[in-house]
């Protein structure tokens, strides 16, 4: 998130390493590689000095660009070696995030970062926003983020409940895709919300839906809609390793912004709400198998409304797989 990042270096995993984010004295969010070049030291542990990262080993200072270009030890006729030096990542923030590109093919970005129409008219609720650590494979995650049929059997106690004989059939839908994205509405089947959130998220059959959408690589986009009312999440899912993923959540909605007391009651609620769907959540991703998400060949059973999953391993392996030779 973006109010991670401030003038105090902190460790990111990503993929099994250990990166150091911080804010330089321009308030730049700046990423770099977790380790000094000179023996190793993580530089989470160390500190900035004019906006640039010094390692509490022996004092070497990186730039933003990652060059070293103060070691204490050296002597005046002595000059910095050329290999001292760091790797760096571009970065944006948007969206309350700070997004990294990873070089691959690539060292630069070769597209923009996914415009999310949805959150036109809503606010930013930093004060919302959570953070859970599951265990299991981003793909899961992700899959179970886009997923609109569980709900009524795994968040009864969390959301709301549907009565015995309710209806749990899903109408035909359609799924839109484009290059980096998947997204669709589906209706939505809680019959009873929890809490007091019910006085608020009111409307009638056609007013009241819920849509997913999924950007590539690693974000999906829930957002609700009762009448007039909306709120959505942006959703980082963050991998550690095959078995943890951190999802990061920036939450949004276009009502209740000038009331104070309103405000934070209703921010509150979201976090205390979203942890615990997250728990119930963690609670079948863990257990899933296999482990990673296989976008072709899987020997799963998917019917029509796992639509929005089937697209989403469609974008996957258009980027993920070598192209045929």
């Amino acid at each position: 998130m973006s109010t991670a990042f401030k003038a105090q270096p902190h460790t990111i995993r990503f993929l099994g390493d250990q990166l150091v984010g911080y804010r330089d004295q321009q308030g730049e969010a700046r990423l770099v590689q977790g380790r000094c070049a000179h023996r190793g030291c993580h530089l989470g542990g160390g500190w900035l000095e004019g906006g640039e990262l010094v390692c509490p080993y022996h004092g070497w200072k990186y730039g933003a660009d990652g060059v070293c270009n103060r070691i204490p030890a050296l002597r005046p006729e002595e000059s910095i070696p050329a290999g001292a030096r760091i790797s760096t990542y571009q970065l944006q923030e948007k969206y309350g995030l700070v997004w990294a590109w990873v070089p691959g093919e690539s060292p630069v970005p070769t597209y923009a970062i996914e415009d999310i129409p949805e959150l036109q008219g809503m606010h930013h609720h930093p004060k919302a926003d959570i953070k859970y650590l599951f265990g299991g494979h981003f793909t899961r995650t992700i899959e179970n983020g886009i997923d609109p049929v569980h709900a009524p059997f795994l968040h009864g106690k969390s959301v709301g409940q549907v009565s015995a004989d309710a209806d749990l059939t899903y109408p035909d839908f359609d799924v839109v895709n484009g290059d980096r994205i998947a997204k669709a509405r589906f209706p939505v089947k809680v019959e009873k919300i929890s809490g007091l959130v019910r006085f608020f998220l009111k409307g009638d059959a056609d007013s009241i839906y819920k849509e997913f959408r999924f950007i590539y690589p690693n974000v999906t986009v829930p957002l609700n809609r009762f009448g007039s009312l909306a709120f959505a999440s942006v959703m980082a899912h963050i991998p550690y390793s095959e078995s943890e993923t951190l999802v990061v959540a920036t939450n949004w909605r276009n009502f209740l912004a000038r009331t104070p007391l309103l405000c934070g009651w209703f921010d509150r609620e979201t976090m205390k709400t979203g942890l615990k769907i997250l728990t119930e959540d963690n609670g079948i991703v863990q257990d899933q198998f296999p482990r990673v998400v296989r976008y072709r060949g899987s020997n799963e059973v998917l019917i029509k409304s796992d639509g929005l999953v089937l697209e989403f391993r469609r974008v996957m392996r258009r980027f993920m797989e070598p192209p045929p030779h």
